[in-house]
Parts: structure tokens; sequence; C-alpha cells
């Protein structure tokens, strides 16, 4: 009986490695076709409501979209004192 039970055991580990790799190996050729293809995923526009009922509507794709607009090495230093 124990011996069922660990092969059971070992099976089913062997089963959940075999589908984690599967699984790893279909993303990395779905990333490699879509590289290929030219084909960016299109991202539907970000909708926005304001409060006072006015909606804003982003339709940049996410890379212009998420851009630093302020370089890190730049900026200005403000000291603060506490009174």
């Amino acid at each position: 009986m124990f011996i069922i039970k660990f092969l059971l055991i070992i099976l089913l580990a062997g089963l959940f490695l075999f589908v984690f790799l599967l699984l790893g190996v279909v993303g990395v050729i779905n990333r490699i076709r879509k590289q290929f293809t030219g084909k960016k995923e299109q991202q539907s526009p970000f909708n926005k409501t304001t409060r006072d009922g006015q909606v804003i509507t982003d339709t940049r794709d996410p890379q212009t979209a998420n851009r630093k607009i302020i370089a890190d090495d730049e900026g200005e230093y403000v000291e603060y004192e506490e009174d």
C-alpha cells in the first residue's frame, strides 16, 4: 500500500512538472511568434471620468503613456525646515 501511494505521489509530481514546463515552452513560442509576425497587442482606449463629468480618453500606446516625463537626474532640491 505504501509503494502505491509513493508511486502515485511521484506520478503527480512528474505530471505537475511536465505541465509547468509545457506552459513555459508554449509561452516562449508565442512570444517568438508575435515578435516575428510584427503584430503588436492592441490596447483599448482608456477612459477616465473626472469629478465634473468630463470623460478623458487616452488612446496612446502603453510605451508612450507610461514613459517618464522628468529624468532621474533632473529636478530641484528643496530644503525643508520645520517651524
